[in-house]
């Protein structure tokens, strides 16, 4: 079996090996490769120590030497390089409170979380799976490398990866596996929000996000209920926020205290407020429309997919319809009057005044794009 590994990553691995060490792309990007997917990063692991690996390349950052890691920059690409190690006792349920580096390829393999992901590989030794991951890769199955009460205890974020490579990959949990994920899932408590959002993104453009309802179910996510259908989110358009919105907004009866609990950016609370407030919207009419582009601008293309999706209307004229206003630059907001703030000011009007009378024509406008013009705006006022 033989994977085609990138030059870059070639490099790194040929000049380790070429020192004298053992070096093997692992994890992940092997799981990828073999499923015939395109690999995201790849994470290559040693038996050469950091400061060794520091010395064999030019360009390097210390990115987790505390854990073995050095980042080897080659051709403009971060390439992480561990050094083999087992692991001590995880006291926080997320990262080891100690490592020790060792020369034994097995022991640091079996630290890992899955079996499918603690295979290597290298050119001269081919595939090494000491776990059955690429049987467990045929079956499409995620089992835990040893004890799976072990493996979550060490880090609960393995109890989200499970169920997020459940949806990616669209495999199903091993039922030990499984169990133990939902009997641990108090855990969850300590990780970050930050964590978990970014897992539960993964999870929500996934082939099978319904995958992970059994751990919402658990009750261990706020304002999170398993109560709601949301196998239709694959149907969307492959667009991140999108799936991610629809994800939390059919599950969630606070979607607002849920943005605060996942502690999501401004700029993604507002896209959300300004779906959710727009869902019930009707868009009947060029003017209709015209007003949810004032308020969604783009966005407005992923109302009418989620209208289409979740409640069978057929917005295919009104996306047409959307699409032409905006291709024509059709006035639809107030940067695009032809008259401004300043125009109005030198009228005489003062501060809310200001904004009231560009709302007032932009309804004008709206109804009427012939009236968009300087000096018919100035008589309307």
């Amino acid at each position: 079996m033989r994977i085609a590994v990138p030059g870059n990553v070639k490099f790194v691995l040929d000049t380790l090996c070429g020192a004298g060490f053992e070096a093997y792309i692992v994890g992940g990007c092997v799981r990828d490769c073999l499923l015939g997917l395109p690999a995201g990063d790849y994470d290559v692991c040693t038996s050469a120590q950091p400061d060794e690996v520091i010395r064999l390349f030019k360009k390097t950052a210390a990115t987790g030497i505390k854990h073995g890691t050095v980042t080897v920059i080659e051709d403009s690409t971060p390439i992480e390089v561990t050094t083999f190690r087992t692991d001590g006792d995880y006291s926080d349920s997320r990262r080891p409170d100690t490592v020790e580096f060792t020369n034994n390829l097995k022991a640091d393999l079996s630290r890992r979380d899955f079996t499918v992901n603690a295979m290597c590989y290298s050119e001269s030794a081919g595939l090494i799976d000491y776990f059955d991951g690429l049987g467990d890769l045929k079956k499409k199955t995620l089992r835990t490398v040893g004890d799976a009460d072990r493996r979550f205890g060490e880090d609960a974020l393995r109890i989200l990866r499970l169920f997020r490579f459940c949806s990616t990959l669209d495999f199903t949990a091993e039922s030990h596996t499984f169990d133990a994920a939902v009997k641990n899932a108090y855990l969850l408590k300590r990780i970050s929000a930050e964590r978990i959002e970014k897992e539960l993104r993964k999870t929500a453009c996934g082939k099978n996000p319904s995958a992970i309802l059994p751990l919402i179910d658990s009750g261990i996510l706020p304002t999170l209920s398993a109560n709601r259908d949301i196998s239709k989110i694959p149907l969307l358009p492959e667009k991140e926020n999108l799936r991610f919105f629809a994800f939390l907004y059919l599950q969630s009866d606070d979607l607002p205290k849920l943005l605060d609990y996942l502690r999501c950016s401004n700029a993604f609370k507002k896209y959300a407020a300004d779906l959710s407030s727009n869902m019930n919207t009707k868009a009947e009419s060029r003017e209709d429309i015209k007003r949810l582009l004032s308020t969604l601008e783009e966005n407005v293309f992923d109302l009418f997919a989620l209208k289409t999706v979740f409640s069978g209307e057929n917005t295919a004229n009104a996306a047409a319809t959307a699409k032409e206003i905006t291709e024509s630059k059709e006035p639809y907001k107030i940067s695009q009057l032809a008259i401004n703030g300043k125009d109005i000011a030198a009228r005489g009007y003062k501060g809310a005044q200001i904004s009231k009378v560009l709302c007032g024509l932009l309804e004008r406008v709206i109804a009427e794009p012939e009236l968009n013009k300087k000096e018919t705006l100035e008589n309307l006022i």
